[in-house]
């Protein structure tokens, strides 16, 4: 579109910075008119209309990814409350175990058979009544002396996190952690004591809840389906294969780099699930899955499993079916793109009456409004604007070639006297002639601009310092030597100060080059006025 108006107004950026006598006005009739300027709106009304379809797109899967976030969020403050809550009733079952006689007597004799007779119609009770799905007595060393819920499995000394940081503490440690068999169950660990000095240690009581029991109580409360993975590096193969159901399951160890399915999770897979497994792909907490599945869409996504050190100790897997979002979407997608197919039509045909009408004011005004653009009215030099474009384009072909540039700032010395003295009509009339008197001094390649006030630049192509004090020197001299007329008859002499820089000896850029040229400028009339200063660092 700036093009088109540039076009419009007989201009383009690079006319701008050519001095007159190059640029030639475009002339352009309505016809040209109407296949420049319909020309784009026609391309901008199809991408309205691709934006429009975009837009509706981006606007569904936004909504999609909202709604998994907030099921995200609420799926890990029900799991977080549920932890908090079943770490209270654990301490509670915990701190009963702990002074119970019988276990503390089998515990200090480490009677397997005593331990088991006692603990087997607990933990039985427990699973029902509370979905209690691990109890453990552990020795004074951390060697296994039973595990309820599966007694042929005993022996081991046991090193995890929570059990250590209850022996370190002499008092119960708690937190999600990943056992032996692979299973990530809510630990609570009480220490058990001869003496209420707690310098004599019998053992341990462990309970623990499978996290899958939690992951079951978030699924009832948001309707979706949740999957529990466990990160490899912290599982042994050979353990993790002992917990599962089928033998077959086995290979589902090398589906993903990083992380594997539970054993729980693999007991009861929907084909949902199913299906993003044999893809392969692993959904991150950043990117939604997307698949579909017997005509019904879903997205998954996951997010991490922290232990009680902060490691990743694995992920959960949400499965979100957004069929009637998806639906949704498209209803609106196609409404959307309806009303923008009318709307953009009955733009383009204002737009093709318009344009007769425009067309016809351009062809009148584009040498007005170019020459409004570029030059300066009272001097008729080119103006502070189309100076920066200037030069910005000269320093450029100048790095390019390696060809100098240089540049002259002139400020007429004491013009506020002149002014006072003779009138601000006076002083107009002066500046314009002064303007003519440096434009008729300069080369036919030199750019002469108004910069502001009474100053006025000079820039100066293939030129260096040297050439351009010179060339500053004829100036000034011309000007003192030179005798304004005024309109009342009177007759008036000025001087002025001329500051001189050029790129790649003062400066590297076009703003820093009209810097230094502006201090050189200041230096000359520090040092008295009526003289050419070469920048000096």
């Amino acid at each position: 579109m700036l093009n088109t108006l540039q076009v419009l107004l007989g201009t383009t950026a690079h006319d701008v910075s050519m001095p007159p006598g190059i640029n030639e006005m475009s002339r352009i009739n309505t016809a040209q008119l109407r296949w420049l300027f319909l020309g784009p709106v026609m391309l901008i009304i199809f991408i309205m209309i691709a934006t429009l379809i975009g837009a509706a797109y981006d606007h569904a899967q936004d909504e999609i990814n909202q709604e998994m976030q907030r099921l995200k969020t609420s799926s890990n403050e029900i799991y977080q409350d549920n932890l908090e809550h079943l770490t209270g009733m654990l301490a509670g079952i915990t701190e009963t175990m702990a002074v119970n006689d019988v276990l503390r007597k089998a515990l200090l004799k480490k009677d397997r058979a005593a331990l088991s007779k006692f603990a087997a119609p607990i933990f039985t009770t427990l699973q029902d009544k509370h979905h209690i799905t691990h109890l453990y007595v552990i020795g004074a060393d951390r060697m296994v002396l039973l595990r309820a819920h599966n007694p042929a499995f005993f022996g081991d000394v046991i090193n995890r996190f929570t059990l250590l940081d209850a022996q370190r503490k002499k008092s119960a440690s708690h937190g999600v952690e990943l056992g032996t068999l692979g299973i990530l169950a809510l630990r609570y660990v009480s220490p058990l004591y001869q003496d209420e000095a707690k310098q004599h240690l019998i053992g341990f009581v462990e309970l623990g809840v499978d996290t899958n029991h939690l992951l079951k109580d978030v699924q009832r409360s948001l309707g979706i389906q949740m999957y529990e993975f466990l990160t490899k590096d912290m599982l042994n193969r050979e353990m993790w294969r002992r917990e599962l159901a089928e033998p077959t399951n086995s290979l589902e160890w090398d589906r993903f780099s990083d992380v594997v399915p539970s054993p729980e999770a693999l007991r009861f897979l929907s084909p949902e699930m199913s299906a993003v497994i044999s893809k392969g792909v692993y959904p991150s907490p950043e990117n939604l899955l997307k698949f579909s599945l017997s005509e019904r869409e879903f997205r998954a996504l996951s997010f991490p499993t922290l232990d009680v050190q902060e490691h990743k100790a694995g992920s959960v897997v949400m499965l979100v079916d957004v069929t009637t979002n998806v639906e949704a979407a498209r209803k609106t997608l196609y409404l959307g793109l309806t009303l923008g197919l009318a709307g953009c039509s009955l733009l383009f045909a204002l737009f093709w009456l318009l344009t007769g009408r425009v067309g016809l004011l351009i062809e009148q005004h584009q040498d007005v409004l170019h020459r409004m653009a570029t030059h300066d009215g009272l001097t008729n030099l080119y103006n502070h604007i189309a100076f920066y474009s200037m030069l910005e384009n000269e320093v450029a072909r100048s790095q390019r070639s390696n060809a100098p540039v240089s540049l002259l700032m002139l400020d007429i010395d004491h013009f506020k006297g002149v002014n006072d003295k003779f009138g601000h009509i006076a002083g107009d009339t002066i500046l314009r002639e002064f303007g003519k008197i440096i434009k008729q001094l300069s080369r036919s390649i030199d750019k002469v601009c108004r910069y502001g006030g009474e100053e006025i630049a000079v820039i100066l192509p293939e030129t260096n310092s040297a050439g351009a004090k010179i060339i500053g020197e004829r100036m000034r001299t011309t000007i003192e030597g030179h005798l304004f007329k005024l309109d009342d008859g009177r007759v008036v002499s000025i001087t002025v100060s001329i500051g001189v820089a050029s790129i790649s000896e003062h400066a590297v850029s076009a703003h820093q080059l009209v810097d230094v040229t502006d201090q050189a400028l200041y230096k000359a009339k520090e040092l008295g006025r009526n003289q050419v200063q070469l920048f000096n660092f």
